[in-house]
């Protein structure tokens, strides 16, 4: 690898340590959230809200227009361009007409609220419930909408510290401890539902700020050029097109399935299924850590021409998904009968779901966060065929295998949907750019993996061993998968996060810095 190549490396490890610590306590925070809501409510009154919110999650990314990935696409180009008139305009034109759509979607959905549970529920559950539930959380929609486009431009601008802070530590936080009081106070579904909902406005004053001080001019700097605006806004609307509909389909292949099962099988089994997958999701938040501190860096390397480097940062950024998220997975597929039992009676039920999806998700990891090489190399148009594919297979087996399997069909309709997810982008990744995930280090980590829990402690789970014993096992694995990954720290290139201690904080080079080119087409791959 040579010097430069190296600088890159360690350019990620630096965003991506930090956006790992904050996905953590992310993903503790998310379970956590679950747990409170199942020890609060009945099963059919927590399928109820998880139905709820995931019916708002789906809209919002209706609603959000692709401008998330699209901002992060574009944001970086045009720094690297030196366009600092580019920025100040892709962001009137992004932020906008995503605000407005969002207040209309918002009204949209409090009215039509009754049609909407009648949809997504069956039966909208006692006493209207479920309207209740979608009229407290259509009021949070434009809020919660803004909230993520502010966020992703800061993602854009080069700096990972709002999603951190912001988002996965501050929101998250609030959010948990709102539902605490709830259930303490003893507050019913709609309750909860706003303590869930009510976390989104500081969130958004939070990351609007931050925003603010990201676009401050600096002293002394020349005006930026006048943009041009016809130009930069057939640039970004003709990527961030398709990937609108591209997160309609991300937000459904995650969500649609627990409203399937709401629909298909009852409000009981939706809590059952969400409650399982939220292990699963654990493991993503992860990987969607890798892909934010990623992004960014790959769109400046596609707008450099540097693929060396862009191959480079994929093969690392895919070890390290590795290195955190398979033992996670592994030990979750071990564990899930004793896992389940943390959301309360009757949950350890929904164990085998846990056990399916953890599996799935060791390829999808291996798989690497190829989705977010397309999109940053400008081919938004590949990952919306290929998520809209995965949905379609995704709703087909959900109808059928649901009403005759339960949630049990639903952990395999979901299973197969996220392999074809993943080896669609891969077959396109490799052929259209020679770029692949899989190299010495991740197959390293895999192996070691498989070693250290797939067979000790996995294997100790066949034989039926006592839980103390299954712990003291996995005690012994952890130790030796320490000291494997201290053992390959060179060819997993850990080195990397060392330099994270030599490094002074440093600012982020605020958008009006830097030269500025005679040029204002935006940058084109």
């Amino acid at each position: 690898m040579t010097a430069a190549t190296h600088t890159h490396v360690e350019r990620l490890a630096r965003r991506g340590t930090a956006s790992l610590l904050g996905a953590g306590f992310n993903s503790i925070s998310s379970i956590v959230v679950v747990i409170l809501v199942a020890q609060g409510l009945s099963q059919g009154s927590a399928g109820i809200l998880f139905a709820g919110t995931s019916t708002f999650l789906i809209i919002e990314a209706i609603v959000l227009l692709g401008t998330d990935t699209a901002l992060v696409r574009w944001l970086p180009a045009h720094r690297v361009a030196g366009r600092r008139g580019d920025i100040r305009l892709t962001l009137r034109i992004s932020l906008l007409p995503v605000c407005l759509l969002a207040t209309g979607g918002g009204v949209a959905l409090f009215w039509a609220a009754p049609w909407v549970a009648s949809v997504t529920m069956g039966d909208p559950g006692p006493d209207d419930s479920m309207v209740d539930v979608l009229r407290v959380l259509a009021l949070a929609l434009p809020v919660a909408t803004a909230h993520d486009a502010v966020l992703a431009a800061t993602r854009g601008l080069g700096t990972m510290r709002p999603t951190v802070l912001v988002e996965n530590v501050g929101r998250l936080a609030i959010q948990a401890g709102a539902i605490f009081v709830v259930n303490m106070a003893g507050g019913g579904l709609v309750a909860l539902t706003a303590a869930w909902a009510a976390p989104y406005l500081p969130a958004l004053i939070g990351s609007a700020l931050w925003l603010r001080l990201l676009m401050r001019p600096v002293p002394g700097a020349p005006a930026p050029a006048t943009p041009d605006r016809g130009s930069v806004t057939r640039a970004f609307w003709g990527y961030a097109a398709p990937r609108a509909i591209t997160r309609i389909t991300q937000s459904a292949l995650k969500r649609s399935d627990i409203l399937l099962v709401a629909a298909l099988s009852s409000a009981s089994d939706a809590a059952l299924y969400t409650a399982a997958t939220r292990f699963i999701v654990f493991g993503q938040v992860l990987v969607q850590a890798v892909q934010q501190a990623l992004s960014p860096h790959l769109s400046s390397l596609f707008a450099q021409k540097n693929r060396r480097a862009a191959d480079a940062i994929f093969r690392a950024a895919t070890a390290w998904s590795m290195v955190v998220s398979w033992p996670v997975y592994l030990l979750t597929a071990v564990f899930s009968p004793e896992l389940m039992r943390v959301f309360g009676a009757g949950y350890e039920d929904a164990y085998p779901v846990v056990v399916v999806l953890s599996l799935t998700m060791l390829f999808a990891t291996a798989s690497g966060p190829v989705d977010a090489v397309l999109l940053m190399s400008g081919r938004s148009w590949a990952s919306l065929l290929n998520n809209s594919v995965a949905l379609v297979i995704n709703i087909v087996l959900n109808i059928l295998l649901i009403p005759s399997m339960g949630i049990q069909g639903a952990a395999y309709s979901w299973a197969v949907a996220i392999g074809v997810r993943n080896l669609l982008p891969l077959t396109q990744v490799r052929r259209n750019l020679g770029m692949w995930p899989v190299g010495r280090a991740s197959t390293y980590v895999a192996v070691g993996n498989l070693m250290c829990f797939g067979i000790i402690v996995g294997g100790s789970r066949l034989l039926g061993v006592p839980l103390v014993v299954l712990v003291i096992a996995t005690g012994l694995a952890a130790l030796l998968y320490v000291g494997l990954l201290w053992l390959l720290r060179e060819p997993l290139e850990l080195a990397a996060f060392g330099a994270l201690r030599r490094s002074r904080r440093r600012p982020v080079t605020p958008p009006d810095a830097g030269p500025v080119r005679s040029s204002h087409a935006p940058a084109r791959d």
